[in-house]
């Protein structure tokens, strides 16, 4: 599976690509290349390491080299979703026109930030950036408490074209869709949940797809585990009951659109972040992050997910993060802000 970041630079540049805009997408590679993605241009500079930066090091060295490499670029808009890159934007816009933008996907908490090796280029980035973007309410309070800077909150799109309702599992089944080994995924929580929910249900089905190997609990919970390749997941989103998404600490939640872009309702928990302000009544349930909670949670889900017009729903509600229509309007506003 892609990572989320990676997912949203690709995605809204084809967004802003497919609504006249030009579009050039900065990254980094072992080799230098150029090629498209999504039909976007994209240039790969050599990776550059940056030694006291620890794990950080491929950040900080990529924010140096787009400096140095487009800073000489005539631009109307940098728009940055790393710290350095970032940095390197809001240095950049200080010297000459066009606009900065940061897009940050994570919680920007003082307490985690300032453990950091780049907390110091973070800094730059809330003073200076032209426009800093959350992807949740639940991340922008963040910014304002510990920072005391609003945030502009848009969150990622979805690009709906792949995604369909279709005839679900015969057997209710639950879905994961995520890293098997982050702990703040909480996927020992959900094979809690799961169990218990079988002694009540025992036809239920459950599938954990993603990178890395998984916990023994989760896989004597699971029907199927392993990983999945994107177009395999949107069939498998259409065909479940239900996907769950028991993190904590989650600034979005891109599992939760794509499921409702299929037609699927969601299960979140009420202290995960900003997966729970994605979800509606009619488009899926939250939890309390207990096994009997989360149990529970999906058991309701998965009896929404029998009612007639619980797919409709769904895909509607997950229009509102359509990238076309809703999402870069939003983004185009920002651009030209003044």
């Amino acid at each position: 599976m892609v990572r989320g970041g990676e997912r949203y630079v690709h995605e809204l540049g084809a967004a802003l690509q497919g609504s006249g805009h030009d579009v050039l997408i900065v990254s980094a590679a072992e080799r230098p290349s150029r090629g498209e993605v999504l039909g976007v241009p994209i240039v790969r500079l050599r990776r550059r390491r940056i030694g006291r930066y620890g794990e950080l090091a491929d950040e900080v060295g990529f924010g140096a080299q787009a400096l140095a490499a487009i800073g000489w670029r005539r631009f109307d808009v940098w728009h940055a979703t790393g710290t350095s890159d970032a940095a390197a934007a809001a240095l950049l816009g200080r010297a000459r026109p066009g606009r900065t933008v940061f897009t940050d996907h994570g919680f920007p908490a003082a307490g985690s930030r300032l453990a950091r090796p780049d907390h110091r280029w973070h800094r730059a980035v809330v003073r200076h950036i032209d426009e800093y973007v959350c992807v949740s309410s639940a991340a922008a309070r963040f910014l304002e408490s510990d920072y005391g800077r609003d945030a502009v909150v848009i969150p990622p799109g979805v690009e709906l074209s792949a995604y369909r309702p279709s005839r679900r599992n015969a057997r209710p089944t639950l879905l994961y869709a995520g890293s098997l080994t982050e702990s703040r995924k909480g996927l020992p929580l959900l094979a809690d949940a799961v169990l218990r929910l079988r002694k009540r249900l025992p036809s239920l089905r459950f599938e954990a797809y993603g990178p890395g190997t998984p916990p023994e609990c989760v896989l004597q919970a699971a029907d199927v585990c392993g990983p999945a390749l994107p177009a395999d997941l949107a069939d498998r989103y259409a065909r479940a009951w239900a996907t769950v998404l028991p993190s904590t600490a989650e600034s979005f939640g891109m599992v939760i659109t794509e499921s409702l872009a299929s037609g699927t309702p969601g299960v979140v928990l009420a202290n995960g972040g900003g997966p729970a302000e994605i979800l509606t009544p009619a488009t899926g349930v939250v939890a309390q992050a207990d096994p009997e909670s989360l149990a529970n949670a999906c058991e309701r889900a998965i009896e929404l997910a029998s009612v007639s017009a619980t797919a409709g729903a769904c895909r509607a509600r997950a229009e509102s993060y359509d990238w076309r229509r809703a999402i870069v309007p939003r983004l185009e506003a920002l651009y030209a802000r003044s």
